[in-house]
């Protein structure tokens, strides 16, 4: 691909290209590759797109890579590449065509922060799509050659914790037989009362929880409790082969004063003004609908205070762009945030938010343990970390999702994730039955026959071009913030795949169609088992 991408930069024009789409063309539309280059460039040379393709087709029409260029529609240019130029390519991935950091945004420090996740409670199916589009990004940005860093943000401190703490208050005094007072928004979960049956247990004594209290150590109810839930947050997250580089507490955040010493620099560039014995950041001069508390009248910072101290302090840690991945319901606060950074001369577009859609629940048999959600835990339980990760990407985050878990346990071909797998273990299976007959598997080797090949198969065409596009969907995963790019890349290479192994007989009697068959073969094993680990997907030998 990169090879054709420079033969349509080598025309004689000395004009600064602006970017151009080179992919596979639609499928009633006849030729290997299609470019909008001549659409691209009208604008900045000021002529037909047409005449325009019709000069580019003629100034690069002899070049080693093909066969013929044809000018249709409104001025694309659709190629057939020769089979030599094909084969080269497929040399080149199987030499290991490691990506080099692209020039935009190389050496930049970006640090995306995911799940985030109140220790008040299980992780639901919500954070469960939010860790899984985190990590794989994180693998994609690393891929391509960057720095990046990932981070768990706990909340540790504040209203949430503390109502955590009177809901286990209130369930202990309800397993002693006393009268059940519960709070308003109280965790209402069963895992709250197994949490205040090991409190009983222990026999410690526990401080009481203060109206306004709002840091929390093991020594009182809320501390206990949300000790114990991240233990379950980081278990759930180990077995989702979700790796956090860090795990920052909210709480580090006031015991350090970095929430106070940022709430005096808003006061000191007067962002920030009081009323009603509450401190309020002028939001509204920052686009906002309306100005935020930043202290309230007990004088208790809110969270919005803290999570401008937390985004601060990212800076301070030398981070050139954040990436931040929160639920749909996030909207208003991601430009809050945003205006937020701005007063304090940060610019707002080096924090990029990602809002996640919601995720619905289609058959299987789950049991909503949590109270009125499900759980991430039940549904790995249920269908397997593969299948849930898989699924998960198959979306964009801004669509809404439903998880049809009686599919994801499907062992056939309708099941996607089980579609893409069963390619990897069938690619395995070929070579070893290679190996018992004896032949050679050697990478390359039919290079080293000269009685020559036949003419490219349309099947193996359509693979090698396939695979000849994987660098270009990972990019388009990082321009998109999306993984569902690649969850189509996949199914789309297994598809063809499955069309070549049943058209082209791959162990043949001719040693160099062989061989070079097996390279095929190897090429697509290796791209499906890359593709799946950038989703944290585990590519078996055998299902």
């Amino acid at each position: 691909m990169e090879r054709t991408r420079e033969v349509l930069k080598s025309r004689p024009e000395k004009i600064d290209l602006p970017g151009f789409e080179l992919a596979l063309p639609p499928s009633k539309i006849p030729g290997d590759l299609a470019a909008n280059i001549a659409l691209a460039l009208a604008k900045e040379v000021k002529g037909s797109p047409r005449d325009l393709a019709q000069k580019i087709a003629g100034g690069i029409s002899d070049n080693p890579i093909t066969e013929k260029i044809d000018v249709v529609g409104p001025g694309f240019l659709n190629f057939w590449i020769k089979d030599s130029a094909l084969r080269e390519e497929l040399s080149v991935i199987l030499g290991g065509d490691k990506p080099k950091p692209s020039a935009k945004g190389a050496g930049e420090k970006i640090l995306m922060e995911f799940v985030s996740a109140n220790p008040t409670g299980p992780l639901h199916i919500g954070h469960g799509r939010g860790a899984a589009l985190g990590d794989s990004l994180s693998r994609v940005f690393k891929w391509l050659g960057q720095s990046v860093a990932t981070e768990f943000y706990i909340n540790d401190a504040g209203g949430q914790i503390r109502n955590l703490g009177l809901s286990m208050e209130a369930r202990i005094k309800e397993l002693k037989g006393e009268k059940l007072e519960f709070p308003e928004g109280g965790y209402q979960g069963s895992y709250v009362v197994d949490l205040a049956k090991e409190a009983l247990a222990s026999g410690k004594k526990f401080k009481p929880i203060e109206p306004a209290q709002m840091l929390f150590t093991e020594g009182d109810l809320a501390g206990f409790a949300a000790v114990r839930i991240l233990k379950m947050i980081q278990k759930d997250m180990d077995d989702f082969a979700v790796h956090f580089d860090n795990w920052t507490r909210e709480s580090d955040l006031h015991k350090k004063h970095l929430v106070e010493d940022l709430f005096q620099k808003l006061k000191k560039k007067n962002h920030v003004y009081e009323e009603g014995g509450a401190f309020w950041f002028r939001a509204t001069e920052f686009g906002d609908e309306k100005d935020r508390v930043l202290k309230k009248a007990s004088e208790a910072p809110t969270y919005f205070a803290s999570d401008i101290a937390y985004h601060n302090d990212k800076f301070a840690r030398g981070f050139q762009k954040l990436i931040n991945i929160w639920g749909a319901d996030h909207h208003g606060y991601a430009q809050r945030l945003k205006g937020a950074l701005k007063a304090i001369d940060h610019d707002p577009d080096d924090l990029v938010i990602i809002l996640n859609q919601l995720v619905s629940i289609k058959g299987g048999r789950l049991s909503k343990r949590a109270g009125d959600m499900i759980t991430l835990r039940e549904v790995m339980d249920e269908v397997g970390k593969d299948a849930t990760r898989f699924f998960f990407a198959l979306r964009s985050p801004g669509a809404h999702f439903e998880f049809d878990l009686d599919l994801a346990k499907k062992q056939a071909n309708d099941n996607p994730v089980f579609y893409v797998q069963y390619v990897h273990a069938r690619c395995c299976s070929i070579f070893a039955e290679a190996a018992k007959r004896g032949l050679s598997i050697e990478p390359l080797a039919w290079q080293k026959l000269s009685a020559g090949l036949p003419a490219l198969h349309e099947s193996e065409k359509a693979v090698i071009l396939h695979l000849m596009l994987f660098r270009e969907t990972v990019e388009l995963c990082a321009r998109d913030y999306s993984n569902h790019h690649l969850t189509v890349y996949l199914l789309e290479l297994a598809g063809k795949f499955h069309s070549f192994y049943e058209q082209c007989r791959v162990l043949e009697d001719d040693p160099q169609l062989r061989t070079f068959r097996l390279d095929l073969v190897r090429a697509i094993r290796d791209r499906v088992k890359e593709g799946l680990a950038l989703l944290g997907v585990s590519a078996p030998d055998k299902l």
